[in-house]
Parts: C-alpha cells; sequence; structure tokens
C-alpha cells in the first residue's frame, strides 16, 4: 500500500472530475494535460513537494492544467535542489530513493533487473496540489484514479475505508529496469485481533524516461468493525489509458 499524502485535512463535501483531455504516451512523452469542468477558481499552478511546495505545472482561467514531463529530470532536479541548498549545510544525502526501495519488496519471489538506481516522481502518491503559489493558497487536489471513491480512500487512509480500484502516477529513470514477482506477508488489523494475508505483485518495465505506472487493490479485507485493508494489491506498468481513468479534482 503507498504511504498515505501528508496533506489529509481537505473537504471532500464538493467533487468534480476532471476529463482526459490529451496526452502522448511513448518514450517520448511530454506533458500531462487535461480539463476541470465547472472550473471557477481561474488561473494557478499546479504543486508538490512533502513539505516545501513547488510549481510543476499551471492551470488557466478555463480549467485546462499541464504537467511539464521534463526530459533529464533527476540531473534538472538534482542541480536545482544544490543550487538552492545553503552554503553552510553539510547534507549531502541525495534527494532520491531507488527504484527497489519505492517498490519495496516483502516475503516472496521477486525478479529485479537495474532496479539500483534513483527514481524521480512528480507527485505525492499520485497526488497533486493546485492552487496559487504567489498567494499561498490551495484551491485544492488532483489524483488521476479509476473513481472518486477509491480517491478519497487514498487521501484518507488512516479511516481504513479501501476498496477495489486504481490510482496512476508518473516515474522517471535514467536506465531501463524490471521489478516483476509476487510477494506475500501476514498483516494485522488496526485493533491487532484479526490478520489476514496480503498479496503484492510486481509487472514493472521501466523504460529510460517517464514511465506511467498503476497501483491497483484487486480485492479488501474487512475485519469485524467494518474497517477495509488492501488484500490483493498490484504494480504494473502501462504504455495506454485504462478505459475507467479519470482525473478527480477535490476542492479544499
Amino acid at each position: 500500500m503507498p504511504k498515505p499524502p501528508e496533506p489529509l485535512n481537505f473537504f471532500t463535501g464538493f467533487l468534480y472530475t476532471a476529463f482526459f483531455f490529451t496526452m502522448t504516451l511513448s518514450t517520448a512523452q511530454e506533458a500531462i494535460q487535461g480539463v476541470i469542468p465547472e472550473w471557477n477558481f481561474g488561473e494557478g499552478d499546479v504543486i508538490t513537494g512533502f513539505q516545501v511546495p513547488r510549481k510543476i505545472g499551471a492551470i488557466n482561467a478555463e480549467g485546462k492544467f499541464t504537467i511539464p514531463l521534463t526530459p533529464n529530470f533527476i540531473e534538472k532536479r538534482k542541480k536545482e535542489i544544490e543550487e538552492n541548498r545553503p552554503i553552510s549545510s553539510a547534507d549531502k544525502t541525495s534527494p532520491f530513493m531507488d527504484l527497489d526501495r519505492v517498490f519495496r519488496r516483502r516475503g516472496g519471489s521477486i525478479v529485479l533487473d537495474n532496479a539500483i538506481q534513483p527514481v524521480g516522481t512528480l507527485s505525492n502518491v499520485g497526488v497533486y496540489g493546485i492552487g496559487s503559489m504567489e498567494d499561498q493558497e490551495l484551491f485544492g487536489l488532483l489524483i488521476a484514479a479509476s473513481s472518486v471513491t477509491f480517491a478519497e480512500s487514498v487521501l484518507s487512509m488512516p479511516s481504513f475505508e479501501f476498496s477495489p480500484g486504481f490510482l496512476i502516477d508518473w516515474y522517471y529513470v535514467d536506465k531501463a529496469a524490471t521489478i516483476k514477482g509476487v510477494t506475500t506477508e501476514e498483516s494485522l488489523s488496526v485493533d491487532q485481533n484479526e490478520t489476514f494475508t496480503n498479496t503484492m505483485e510486481y509487472n514493472l518495465e521501466f523504460q529510460p524516461g517517464w514511465n506511467m505506472v498503476k497501483y491497483e487493490i484487486l480485492s479488501v479485507f474487512k475485519d469485524s468493525e467494518g474497517r477495509t485493508y488492501p488484500r490483493e494489491e498490484r504494480y504494473v506498468s502501462l504504455t495506454s489509458f485504462p478505459e475507467d481513468f479519470e482525473f478527480v479534482f477535490i476542492p479544499k
């Protein structure tokens, strides 16, 4: 299960679905683009960042958003981080995790090829902010998911209200890599009174550049209190969008 995004305290009373607009899916992807209907926030920025927000795209007054998929992303991002690092800082830790750590292995049989390399991403577990960097205002959150229900469950992971569905995210690597196999582990319910077997399937084939990946919950386990947990999960590389894909915008 992906780690929950940090911003969880957003109102979810109003939900809009952003229709897929256009994107070139190939080894030369240039941008993620879409349009949010009934958009009334005016122009703004697409924002990411675990601690320090930064602009990675824009949305116009009609609700069309664009998130560029920058070539040589890791090299450029490293340079940008170094240029903004305080001269007195002794912290030279790489800002990127290795591919095999992002898709962490658990008990089972996993085949890795070239997975010990940095991986870059633009989102926080598939979640993007939309707002105004200048005014320091957040309009809401954008997530590429199978449904509004699944998007809400991702944004409220501590509530344990998971349901089958998927989200889509984009990852950048410099070299081709593969991660394949199935892992299993015994998991506990929140009250630690019930156990269930969790399985995770990996079918990932990364090409140099940007790669689209689908994280999917295939089935869930329900405990005696009605909380639900991912039981069968899967990561798979995509070369085209699923038919039931949508961008979901959740205003603040």
